[in-house]
């Protein structure tokens, strides 16, 4: 990353792109309202005086580098406002900044919109474990678990114009409620930013050249964001790039999902992964040149934890965008045996790849129902049956240099073991109606056109274990599949 005057420049393995000034990130001119503590950039100095404080104090960080702070609690109306040239420094060795304490904020329907605001702030340089952020906001609302019944309209976060860059692990996780404005997370090591609970917003954000030394395994979450556990996500506009992961991941996530107007460009993975998801909505998206690290197939062996060959093909994480068991239908029951009864539908829509890696690729394995709070990777049947019924790809420009235009795969063995100890494999019935599940039409393809599918579905008859063997097919044999 190259610094210099009024733009900030990634580069990592192709094209640089500027960042405008006052576009993303801590570009604010902020003046310190009446009544606010000013805090001079002195060693402890915004510890101490959030500990002289109650509720409802603006903290005025004065330019320059404050460091040994700690990990700051804030309480009730709490503002950290950074004069231009306020940076919070962990040193690489205080694990979080910022942490929301619900024994300090307890939930509270009369609570403001916003219980913590952070505005025009540089956070860099803490040490979150793996998972974790330097800014770590998500228990507000009811906290993570409570996703159903927190209605998502109190006690969250606002971030505007913060930059986080180069933590340890996340810039910043936000929780039920919350919301980041403008803000830049840039090399961060693992990911830029996370997200868990309902009704967090990321509005006009940039996430940009995390993960991009590969430190983390970006099958095990790195890349520019990942969101588990969310319902009415909204992600506005704004740009993840140049990631050493997904530009934006879903998984284990309930419906009512947004992703709008956002642009999604050379990320080693798709721009947009939606795993086990009961419902998410991706239109007037543009993507370019994602999967750099998968599209032919040669994936690091570091990075396949589970497949010790040299090649998975293309096809099965591949693509701009990547749906994996991306839409899901059924009841799920609370421990206190309450039925949430979902219909979902994963529509892709009025989306423009150019020069793409691939197109949309959807895959299937049985995996179970999408439950976040029970025991993952266990094929729990609490929840919706997650699957390839309920997606609808249409009005795309899918414009491809390499890879599929676009896919429907199915896995023939399961990702968990049955009371019987056994992998797999699933019934032949259950392949065959994933396979056709899923509605493609409208949609215009260019470039280099290919289309990936199971065997089975050329030739049916041979067996279970022929929907584990892909084949490739032009256009004309795409359409004459029933997809378009």
């Amino acid at each position: 990353m190259v610094r210099g005057g009024a733009a900030l420049i990634i580069m990592l393995g192709g094209p640089s792109f500027a960042l405008a000034a006052g576009r993303y990130g801590a570009t604010l001119s902020p003046a310190p309202p009446p009544g606010a503590v000013r805090v001079p950039a002195r060693d402890g100095a915004l510890a101490e005086a959030v500990r002289a404080h109650g509720e409802g104090v603006t903290f005025y960080l004065e330019r320059g580098v404050h460091r040994a702070n700690g990990e700051i609690r804030p309480r009730l109306g709490s503002v950290f406002l950074g004069a231009p040239g306020a940076v919070l420094d962990g040193g690489n060795a205080t694990a979080r900044c910022f942490v929301h304490d619900p024994g300090l904020i307890p939930y509270s329907a009369s609570s403001p919109r916003y219980s913590v605001t952070l505005r025009n702030l540089t956070i860099r340089n803490y040490a979150p474990a793996k998972q974790d952020c330097a800014v770590n906001a998500a228990d507000t609302g009811q906290g993570w678990s409570r996703v159903l019944e927190d209605r998502g309209d109190r006690n969250g976060w606002l971030l505007d114009h913060c930059t986080l860059e180069r933590n340890r692990a996340g810039g910043a996780l936000l929780g039920s409620a919350s919301t980041a404005r403008g803000c830049l997370a840039v090399e961060n090591g693992q990911q830029g930013f996370k997200a868990t609970g309902r009704g967090v917003r990321f509005l006009a954000c940039r996430s940009t050249a995390n993960n991009r030394e590969r430190a983390f395994n970006y099958f095990e979450e790195a890349g520019g964001m990942k969101c588990w556990n969310v319902k009415d996500l909204l992600v506005d506009g704004g740009e993840y790039d140049h990631n050493g992961g997904p530009g934006l991941w879903l998984d284990y996530a309930w419906d009512g999902n947004v992703i709008r107007g956002v642009a999604f460009h050379d990320n080693l993975r798709p721009g947009v992964c939606l795993e086990m998801t009961i419902g998410a909505e991706v239109t007037g998206c543009r993507f370019e040149r994602d999967d750099l690290d998968g599209i032919a197939g040669e994936i690091p062996a570091a990075f396949r934890p589970w497949d010790r060959s040299p090649k998975s093909g293309a096809d099965l994480w591949s693509g701009e965008i990547y749906l994996f068991d991306a839409c899901g239908s059924g009841i799920w029951r609370s421990a206190e045996g309450r039925a949430v009864r979902f219909a979902g539908k994963t529509w892709i829509h009025g989306n423009t790849m150019r020069r793409g890696n691939g197109g949309v690729v959807c895959l299937y394995q049985g995996r179970g129902g999408i439950d976040p709070l029970g025991k993952q990777m266990a094929g729990s049947q609490n929840g919706p049956a997650a699957g390839l019924a309920g997606i609808v790809v249409e009005g795309n420009s899918m414009d491809c240099s390499a890879g599929y235009s676009a896919g429907v795969n199915v896995l023939a063995n399961r990702d968990y073991k049955d009371a019987a100890g056994s992998w797999g494999p699933i019934a032949e019935e259950e392949a065959a109606a994933q396979f056709r599940a899923p509605v493609f039409r409208n949609n215009r393809y260019s470039g280099v056109l290919r289309f990936s599918i199971p065997a089975a579905a050329l030739k049916p008859g041979g067996g279970v274990w022929e929907w584990n063997r892909r084949a490739t097919t032009d256009l004309a044999g795409w359409r004459s599949l029933g997809k378009g």
